[in-house]
Order: C-alpha cells, then structure tokens, then sequence
C-alpha cells in the first residue's frame, strides 16, 4: 500500500514554522540591537506617516532601528549633544501602532527638524539622557 501524503497538513506545517521562525527571528534581532542597553519604543514622523522603531541609548548617540526588517545596525544616530528635545505634547494627528498613550516631541539636529512619539517615561529617561554630561567628561572637576 502506497502512503499518500496529506498536502494541506504539510501546507500548514510550513506556514506555522514559517511564523514561528519569524517571531524567533525578531526576538533574537531584539537582543541583538539591545547589546545590554536600554531599549524604547520611538515612532519617527517625517511626512505623512509614523514608522515605529526602537531606540538604543549608548554612552553618547541615541540609535534608531526599524522594528521591522532584519537590520541589526542602526538607520539613524543623533549624538548627545546635537539632539534638541522640545517639549512634550499630546500626539497631534493619528497615533503610532502598537504604542499607549504617547507624547509628541519635535527634535532638531541642526536645521533638519522632525517628530517623534514616545511614551512618557521614555521621554524623560531621554531628556535627562540628552541634558547630562557623558560619563567621563569633566570627571575630575571638584
């Protein structure tokens, strides 16, 4: 006796696998990125739409990675210093996927000007991030 193969169960199979290895695929592209900094949620607005990212704080540059793709290096870096934070507002137009309740910044670097939307806390672990010394700079003034 021939033994058929079941084509739909095998057609299933490849798509559960297909979306579990995607959503493995992000997590560990998270971890990546992370490399054991603080990560946020920050959806950038230049034009008509918000594209969501996340954002790393190192030492001296906040660093911003699509949420989706498979990139593991930064799209955009604004170093300490050069990013001006204005004020928080209530988020203007639609709000950004996947994110509760965020404020609205306009930041400026130079004479490039653009939003961004970020949760609240967020927003003030970055002020603070953005108004500090780096470590090390005048570590021996008294």
């Amino acid at each position: 006796m021939i033994a058929t193969i079941d084509w739909l169960a095998v057609g299933v199979a490849c798509v559960v696998l297909v979306i579990v290895l995607g959503l493995v695929a992000l997590v560990v592209r998270r971890r990546v990125i992370a490399r054991g900094e603080p990560l946020a949620m920050v959806a950038l607005r230049r034009g008509d739409g918000w594209k969501l990212g996340m954002t790393r704080l190192t030492t001296d540059s906040v660093q911003w990675f699509p949420v989706i793709g498979m990139r593991v290096r930064p799209i955009l870096v604004w170093r300490r210093g050069e990013l001006d934070l204005g004020a928080p507002r209530p988020v203007a137009h639609t709000k950004p996927i996947a994110m509760v309740d965020p404020v609205q910044v306009e930041c400026t670097i130079g004479e490039e000007r653009f939003l961004i939307a970020i949760a609240p806390g967020d927003y003030t672990a970055l002020r603070s991030w953005s108004e500090s010394a780096p470590p090390g700079l005048n570590a021996n003034v008294a």
